[in-house]
Order: structure tokens, then sequence, then C-alpha cells
């Protein structure tokens, strides 16, 4: 089952960040994790093991991107290591999951 990407997760994101949970900061929040959960879709063999994404560190990896994001929109200096390293990990999950 996907995470639902809603103000609830949007607001766990601001908490962390220490951001103000305004309705504009929520938004932006909330479109961020939306996109970052695009990238990390594409990024995981979510055909080979679908049940991945019910793992926290799928959850994280999202989180991790859109935080990311959030301070530098354009990604200037590429994904952050953490997040390659958490689907990296992702990706090996669902391919020894698949193989049994």
């Amino acid at each position: 089952m996907l995470i639902t990407i809603d103000e609830t997760l949007a607001k766990q994101v601001c908490d962390e960040l220490h951001i103000d949970q305004t309705d504009e900061e929520l938004a932006t929040v909330t479109a961020l994790l939306n996109g970052s959960q695009a990238i990390i879709d594409d990024s995981v063999e979510l055909a080979i093991y679908p049940d991945i994404v019910d793992t926290p560190l799928y959850v994280r990896a999202i989180i991790t991107l859109g935080q990311a994001m959030y301070y530098d929109r354009n990604l200037v200096t590429g994904q952050p290591k953490a997040v390659i390293l958490m689907v990296d990990h992702l990706n090996a999950i669902c391919l020894a999951k698949g193989a049994g």
C-alpha cells in the first residue's frame, strides 16, 4: 500500500525541520513530499517487491529527499548521499525478496 502524503506527514516534516506550520508551508512541504515519493518510486524496484512501501526505510527515504528539496528545490548538488544509500538498500531488499 503506497503511503499517503497528507497533512499529518507534512506536519511531521515541518516539526523535524522546525518550520512554522502555516498553510503555505504545509502546502509546499506536501508538494515536495509528493515529488520525492515519485522520485523514490521510480528509483525502487516496486514491481519486484511492492510490499517495500510498507517499510519504515521507504517512508524515511521520501521524507529525507523531501527535506533536501525544501532547502534546494533544484537539487543542485544532486540527491543527498543518505537518499542514495536508502534507495540502494531498498533495491537490495526488493531484489532479495523477489528472488525468494
